[in-house]
């Protein structure tokens, strides 16, 4: 680990680099990346300046500024302050039906996190983060997810695995622990009961995407979809709304694109777009994962964020689904990216290059692996590739 004063040097050279950038207006890669390790190298100067106690107290802590800013989004408070001027707490409890002891409480708590401000005394006033929470609806739709699905499954990782130490059953997660419910999370989520969740959560996970938390466009730039053919016949194999689709429909307009998702999400797709002008290449078609393929000799099936929902058997059991469709040369493409949520959520893990290799082999001796593909600014994120060596489709 650094010294604090290499640390303060090697900030300071870095926030000259970042504010040349910002003067420029400069967001490439190459400037996102600079970014990144600056933000890296002041978190390191943070824990090197508290000691491990304290920086422990505060990371053991920091579910608080998880809580307070999913309040926030949940009563929708960036909309009620002005977008000029200031409200006093008292208006605000009045607008979003919160307690105003509470609500005052809560805004102060995210204030430390440079979330409103308050000035004068008894009035709260946007600060760049704030702002950004009302101009951006995906992305709150994405915190609003974050509030009601996620924290209390992360919240229940210990008391999960202290009861099932050992289990990668889909049904004994955190989740579980969490609900109270046997019932694998997607199985929970799609009950009758929880309609109003999984509508929030639907939005969330193209929030999610269209906000930027991971990178909109990484997938674009990681894979080289030019080096595809021209007309190219891709499936998006759980590409829920279809949002990903679009994207690469705007990049490649002579790509066929066919996302696929469970029934329910392509009935609601369909109706959000009833009205909506989309690309003509990329059509819809309900599908479940778990059955045989039915979209033939694709170039491409490409799986964005859909293996780190599952164990590795039933990851096994999605590849063995795809073979029968599969001709010489198909490319099988998985996009992940690292964190313990899928732990949470489903007893699943993000892999590492060695484990997608050991997968696709599993699955069949004729999906090769090919390699992953990055970008710089992005390096959470990755695409794994397979090549399909097998004989032709039947």
């Amino acid at each position: 680990m650094s010294t604090i004063g290499q640390l303060g040097e090697r900030i300071a050279s870095l926030a000259k680099k970042v504010e040349e950038d910002q003067l420029r207006n400069d967001a490439t890669p190459a400037a996102q990346q600079i970014a990144m390790e600056l933000a890296e190298a002041s978190r390191e100067l943070e824990q090197l300046v508290l000691g491990p106690r304290q920086a422990l107290g505060m990371m053991g802590l920091a579910v608080h500024d998880a809580s307070s800013l999913g309040v926030i989004v949940t009563f929708d408070i960036p909309n009620l302050v002005p977008e000029e001027g200031s409200v006093s707490y008292a208006e605000l409890s009045s607008l979003c039906g919160l307690d105003e002891d509470r609500l005052t409480r809560i805004l102060r708590y995210a204030m430390i996190n440079h979330i409103f401000r308050e000035a004068p005394a008894g009035r709260v006033r946007h600060t760049p983060q704030s702002a950004h929470l009302a101009q951006s609806p995906a992305f709150c739709d994405f915190l609003r997810t974050i509030a009601a699905v996620f924290l209390p499954a992360c919240a229940a990782v210990p008391a999960a695995l202290a009861r099932w130490p050992r289990t990668r059953a889909t049904t004994e997660a955190a989740h579980g622990a969490a609900r109270r419910t046997d019932a694998a999370f997607y199985d929970w989520l799609d009950r009758d009961e929880n309609a109003a969740l999984r509508r929030n959560f639907d939005r969330g996970m193209e929030g999610i995407s269209r906000a930027g938390q991971r990178l909109q466009d990484t997938d674009l730039r990681a894979y080289p979809w030019g080096a595809l053919p021209a007309a190219a016949a891709v499936v998006d194999v759980g590409g829920s709304g279809g949002h990903f689709a679009r994207d690469l429909a705007a990049a490649y307009p002579s790509f066929s694109i066919v996302v696929q998702d469970l029934p329910r999400v392509i009935r609601q797709t369909m109706e959000d777009q009833k009205n909506a002008s989309g690309p003509e290449s990329v059509t819809y078609q309900a599908h479940n994962c778990f059955d045989e393929q039915p979209v033939k000799n694709a170039d491409v099936y490409f799986m964005r964020h859909v293996f780190h929902n599952h164990p590795d058997a039933e990851c096994i059991k999605i590849l063995t689904a795809l073979l029968p469709a599969l001709k010489p040369g198909s490319r099988v493409l998985v996009s992940e990216q690292m964190d313990l949520l899928t732990m949470a959520l489903f007893n699943a893990k993000e892999r590492t290059k060695e484990e997608y290799s050991r997968l696709f082999e599993q699955a069949s001796p004729a999906l090769v692996f090919h390699g992953t593909h990055q970008v710089p600014d992005d390096p959470r994120s990755c695409v794994f590739e397979a090549v399909y060596q097998g004989g032709e489709t039947k």
